[in-house]
């Protein structure tokens, strides 16, 4: 057997097609890297069987932009041209469909592999972007704390906030002169975070006890899933937003180093 035909056997034996009417779905071993789900696709025929259509689930560019990697940067905008360009893909805005129109029969296969080559090639920018926008964020907020000069302000970054409050390590503790309530920052760019700084609350005010203020710095008003900040919002002390009102979100935060009383939750 040579390496070619061992290739795509290895490959194939991955893919699952699954026939239903009208078409039929396509799971490739290949995982989405924001839901984390099998990547795959659909092939319809609209009763002409000379001309296919390939098509995502419609929600590709959706979850991409719920992630803060949407279209609206214009280089953004740019790679995803050139990547459906390259591929002979095309977006459809009304529907948030990606799709490949009047594909022949005999160029199924061919096309079936451009499409999931593209699909791939769209998360490896999404990534890309993830990752450069997260590290902006944390650079900005990192910045603009080192750059903060308020008389009797302390900011460690990476300390856990007491012996006693050990299990769970904020990004950054503040601590003010006269003020025997620290505040426990945490820099959220996803639903881990989150949950994190939801973990601390719960400890400080049921096992060791403390007063502690938690606030979770949201990088936008859609980062994390909607359930997750929503549980967020009823338990921790605040939870600003950074994007496009930065100095406002710092003032929040500030403002919450200032509450001196030593309640508890």
């Amino acid at each position: 057997m040579n390496l070619q035909k061992r290739i795509c056997e290895a490959f194939c034996s991955e893919v699952s097609v699954h026939p239903f009417e009208g078409g039929f779905g396509v799971s490739t071993p290949f995982a989405d890297s924001v839901s984390g789900d099998q990547l795959g696709f659909y092939v319809l025929n609209r009763g002409d069987a000379r001309e296919f259509k390939i098509v995502d689930n419609a929600l590709t560019v959706e979850r991409f932009e719920s992630e803060g990697a949407g279209l609206d940067s214009k280089q953004r905008l740019e790679s995803f041209n050139e990547i459906l360009s390259a591929y002979g893909g095309s977006y459809d805005e009304e529907t948030g469909e990606l799709h490949m129109s009047g594909v022949r029969s005999q160029d199924i296969e061919r096309k079936s592999l451009d499409f999931m080559a593209m699909l791939l090639r769209l998360q490896d920018m999404y990534l890309f972007t993830k990752e450069r926008v997260r590290n902006t964020f944390l650079e900005d907020v990192a910045n603009r704390l080192n750059d903060l000069n308020v008389a009797g302000l302390t900011v460690q970054a990476d300390q856990p906030v007491s012996d006693k409050l050990g299990e769970v390590v904020p990004d950054y503790v503040l601590r003010k002169d006269g003020v025997s309530r620290p505040v426990a920052l945490f820099v959220v760019n996803g639903n881990e975070k989150l949950w994190q700084a939801m973990h601390l609350r719960m400890v400080a005010d049921y096992e060791a006890k403390q007063p502690l203020s938690v606030v979770a710095l949201l990088e936008t008003d859609t980062t994390g899933s909607q359930k997750t900040r929503a549980k967020a919002s009823n338990r921790l002390d605040a939870m600003p937003n950074w994007r496009g009102d930065e100095a406002a979100a710092l003032g929040r935060i500030l403002k919450e180093v200032e509450v001196g009383n030593d309640r508890l939750h």
